[in-house]
This record gives C-alpha cells, structure tokens and sequence, in this order.
C-alpha cells in the first residue's frame, strides 16, 4: 500500500485507537512500542475503554480501530484475531487455592471475587460460565483497570481471573499466586475491530497490517463481517 510506504518514509499521521484492558495487561504495548519504531512520525491517540465503548467510538468514527473480546456483539464491524491468551485465577499467597495446579470454577465461585465492571467482556466471560452452571459469582469489587484488580487480591478482598500475560506481570509485582482453571472457557481471545478495511488511514492499516504480519499471529482465524 502506497499510503503505508510513506508513512515509513516520514509522512506524518494519526492513529486513533481504543483498546480494553486485556490488550493494555497483555500484548498492546509491545506492539504499539514497535508501530512507534516503525513510524516514529505517527501521532498515537489511545484510549483504554471497555469493548463496548471501544465499538461505539468505532461506529462514531471517533476512533478507526478498536481491540475487544470476541464475545461483545460488534454487528457492522469488521475484524481480525489480534490476540489469543489463556485465563489464570489470581490468589493471595496464603490463600487455600494457592497450592493447586488447578483450581475448579466450582471452588473458585465459592469465594468473593474482584472483577472490572459487569458489561466488560472478560465479566461477561466469567458470567457466562458461572451460569452454566447455574451458580452467581459473589463480585465483591468492581475495577476499571487490572492494576486495580491485582491491587485488590493483594489485599485480600477477593480472587480474580484474567488473561495469563497480565496475571504474570502483577503475580510478579505483588507477590501473588497462579492457579490454572477448569471448567471454564480458557481461551481469551481479542479482536481488532474496525468499520470497513478498504476504508482505513495509512496509520490504521499500517497497524492492520503489522498485526497480521506478526508472526504470533500467523495461524489467527479471521471474523468475516456481520451482515447489517
């Protein structure tokens, strides 16, 4: 793409973007540190939302790309697999899960947990598995961010499940503990989102097309786009 080339020739432009907090906890910003590299004359304007908000500000137009779970309805939309992780349980060290291999989602949803807010996608998820098995989460604080989140088990006011990478950096930080899950869906996958590919700035699809070169993401299954 002629557009893509001069912007690696020093042509100036704006990436407007919204992630959630999976992508910022997980693989976002060593991609955006290496788009930065690339096209080091590209104004990054990046908001941290839920995906729900990330797919309004899509279809408004006030963003040309959104990361989000793949379990938000994004009708109009068109997307690709930008990331694939796995779920972990977070615990205190101490707790009686924290010397387990794997913990049950039946005893995990025995205890009091920290979540971000329930329209989050990965609340959704964790809603979504707990009713199939006809059981409600005791969500005992609601967070906006995963630093919030691993804040809160450090402190011991509940356990929480979130992606793997994120889960290693603030295990890490605060001294907690993984604990690997069943019996529920462990693959977490996130989706770029955007209102139409052809349509896209050279900044959005010098973006587009970094992450479907990334060879992390070479077997990354492909959303066609939702009729209506």
């Amino acid at each position: 793409m002629q557009a893509v080339d001069d912007l690696q020739s020093g042509a100036t432009g704006h990436l407007r973007l919204c992630a959630n907090p999976s992508a910022f906890g997980g693989f976002l910003p060593s991609v955006l540190a290496e788009y930065a590299r690339r096209y080091p004359h590209v104004v990054i304007d990046m908001e941290d939302a839920l995906s729900e908000d990330g797919i309004r500000a899509v279809l408004k137009g006030t963003a040309e790309l959104a990361v989000i779970g793949d379990n938000v309805p994004h009708e109009g939309l068109e997307t690709i697999v930008c990331n694939v992780d796995q779920l972990v349980l977070l615990v205190p060290a101490g707790h009686a899960l924290d010397s387990r291999q794997n913990a049950s989602l039946a005893d995990v949803l025995d205890h009091d947990l920290v979540t971000l807010a329930r329209s989050a996608s990965l609340t959704r998820k964790v809603m979504a598995a707990a009713d199939a098995v006809k059981r409600t989460p005791r969500i005992r604080v609601q967070v906006r961010s995963f630093d919030s989140m691993c804040r809160m088990v450090s402190f011991g006011l509940g356990l929480a499940i979130l992606p793997r990478a994120a889960a290693a950096l603030y295990a890490q930080a605060l001294g907690l503990v993984q604990v690997g899950l069943e019996g529920i869906e462990m693959e977490r996958v996130l989706l770029l989102a955007m209102r139409s590919r052809p349509e896209l700035s050279a900044p959005a699809a010098a973006l587009v097309e970094m992450i479907e070169s990334t060879a992390a993401f070479s077997g990354a299954r492909h959303s066609p786009k939702p009729a209506g």
